[in-house]
């Protein structure tokens, strides 16, 4: 009995042995499981890290070909557009020159009678115009009758009844031309022209010079011979400068090279605006621009081409040239709208 205790002692004491000696076998078992499980998960985790930087960078590959899609599609779109823009400009471009070549063979079509009458007309006009400009314009009533006439004369080369109607108003352009008062105002022109051309070959006008000598007894006596010479010295260079004159009313003027220019350039300048005076129909400018012309010359000049300006000065002064111009514009009108 005793030994059946022992030998269940021995048992259990070896069980127990066993049981100790195990536990460490399974502690090591569970921790390599742990480290096998967390080494998966890692690897999973850099894994799943990874192909999330690729998706990534597909998705910004496929974003930036998508742009560059977007961006070559609107350059073609432009380009389109400016072929079509280009297109319809050639387009118009031919119709243009359709346009122009239909003319042209419209033109050929015309007969040389047609022609010939087409170039009278419009000659008949540039006449019309003239006659229009002189007369409004220049106030000349002799060159707008003379263009009247030479378009008359046009006119009457046609031989075409349907210009009837502009051969009257010619004619009657004519006689309101007629009643006016010859006035030659381009001759006038020329001819206050010609005299400011003429200026400088006028003379101005001197009276007596004082010698050094009639100075000298114009001053009290000098006793020093020394004094007497530095005052003739300083005379004779005065005299270089100067020209002293004398006229008839008793006044007296100094006058040196530069005075006697602008002498002659005020008088052109009075003739100067006579003439424009003249030409703009201006009575009164024209006639205050003459008198002070003549009053400079009667004044200030002498000689033969003195008294030959003078008298054509005075004689332009003498003509009216205040004449009421009528409207001579009804002939040139009725041809514009008759060629319509």
């Amino acid at each position: 009995m005793a030994n059946n205790d022992e030998k269940q002692q021995i048992d259990d004491n070896v069980q127990d042995a066993e049981i100790v000696s195990g536990e460490p076998s399974h502690h090591s078992a569970n921790r390599w499981l742990w480290l096998a499980i967390s080494l998966v998960l890692l690897i999973s985790a850099v894994s799943c890290w990874w192909l999330y930087q690729q998706l990534q960078k597909s998705q910004q590959l496929q974003q930036e070909n998508v742009s560059e899609l977007v961006a070559e599609t609107e350059a073609l779109a432009l380009s389109l557009r400016q072929s079509q823009n280009q297109l319809g400009t050639v387009q118009q471009k031919q119709e243009q020159v359709g346009e122009q070549l239909s003319q042209l063979l419209a033109r050929e079509q015309l007969s040389n009678t047609d022609m010939l009458r087409k170039w009278a007309l419009q000659e008949i006009e540039y006449l019309l115009n003239i006659a229009n400009q002189r007369a409004l314009l220049a106030h000349d009533v002799q060159g707008a009758q003379q263009a009247l006439e030479m378009a008359d004369q046009q006119l009457e080369n046609l031989s075409d009844y349907r210009l009837h109607p502009l051969r009257a108003l010619i004619a009657e352009d004519m006689m309101a031309l007629d009643a006016l008062a010859n006035v030659d105002i381009s001759g006038m022109a020329i001819q206050l022209q010609t005299a400011a051309n003429r200026i400088n070959t006028l003379r101005v006008a001197k009276g007596p010079e004082v010698t050094a000598n009639e100075a000298m007894t114009m001053d009290e006596p000098v006793a020093d011979a020394t004094w007497k010479q530095a005052v003739n010295d300083v005379w004779q260079q005065i005299r270089s400068l100067v020209v002293i004159r004398h006229d008839q009313s008793g006044e007296s003027a100094v006058l040196v090279p530069e005075q006697r220019y602008f002498l002659y350039q005020n008088l052109r300048l009075q003739l100067e605006s006579a003439r424009l005076a003249l030409l703009n129909a201006d009575t009164a400018s024209y006639k205050h621009s003459l008198e002070t012309a003549i009053a400079w010359l009667e004044r200030y000049f002498t000689g033969d081409e003195r008294d030959a300006m003078l008298g054509t000065l005075e004689q332009l002064q003498q003509t009216q040239i205040n004449i009421a111009i009528p409207d001579i514009s009804a002939s040139l009108n009725w041809l514009k709208e008759y060629q319509r």
